[in-house]
């Protein structure tokens, strides 16, 4: 059996249509336990209404409903985004759907009574193409904003560990290795006063839209840092730009805790 990914389906957005609400609501408190946003509808119309309001990465419907049916439904949203998995939830009388369903470019069908293990395993495979280039191209523009920056002082983060430091960052610091610099403190400049932070990785992550002015080595020297968090690849890059002296007060009134 596929080997289920629960990271990943916490990032997940499904759309449930189901007309049935004691299925509807036994399956949807299942999903909910795993997937990061479940939404549900009892018929075709209101699911495609959600589909137009929201964004999904998939979108798991049952045949046979009123107002209108999950096919066309799935035709209709196939207009809006031809790329989104959808997947039929069906029984074996439903065979003459089944052949229709062909033509509405169904992705895959999930048996009734449904096994939640064969759901969500089913959900992970339609899903991980997306996925997959997701982390591709996350992985793009982390390359290239590494290019782009070529900073001297650098330190990235992976996965909660400290994957590299740049020699020069580990000598302003005064750190002989990650370990050492794990045990460091940093200096936050705010309008003359300097704030000492022990947890500055967990403030920094904290505040990414803000910048900061910070003070590294013997001479204190100010650095503007930078933060980038790369979700989909689990890394944050921390990148330290020296301060020039005729750009101190202007980077003062911008920059702050």
């Amino acid at each position: 059996m596929r080997t289920l990914k629960k990271k990943v389906f916490k990032k997940l957005s499904v759309l449930y249509v189901e007309d049935e609400e004691s299925t509807r609501e036994e399956i949807a408190f299942f999903l909910q336990k795993m997937c990061g946003n479940v939404v549900c509808a009892a018929n075709g119309a209101d699911g495609l209404t959600l589909f137009k309001e929201q964004t999904f990465d998939m979108v798991i419907t049952d045949i046979q409903m009123p107002v209108m049916n999950g096919l066309d439904m799935a035709k209709e949203i196939r207009k809006i985004d031809p790329k989104i998995p959808i997947a039929v939830t069906t029984a074996f009388s439903d065979s003459e759907f089944l052949v229709k369903s062909i033509e509405c470019g169904i992705d895959k069908y999930i048996l009734k009574p449904i096994d939640m293990m064969e759901m969500l395993t089913v959900i992970q495979k339609c899903t991980e193409p997306k996925a997959l280039r997701n982390k591709l191209e996350s992985y793009d523009r982390y390359s290239n904003f590494l290019l782009q920056n070529n900073a001297a002082f650098m330190l990235i983060i992976h996965k909660g560990d400290f994957d590299y430091a740049s020699n020069e960052l580990l000598r302003l610091f005064d750190a002989d290795s990650l370990r050492s610099l794990r045990e460091k403190s940093l200096s936050f400049y705010d309008n003359g006063t300097i704030l000492q932070e022990k947890e500055w990785i967990r403030f920094v992550q904290s505040h990414p839209e803000k910048a900061f002015i910070v003070t590294l080595g013997a001479q204190e020297k100010r650095f503007v840092l930078e933060y980038r968090l790369f979700e989909e690849i689990d890394k944050s890059v921390f990148l330290f730009h020296e301060v020039q002296k005729k750009k101190e007060g202007i980077l003062e009134k911008s920059a702050g805790v």
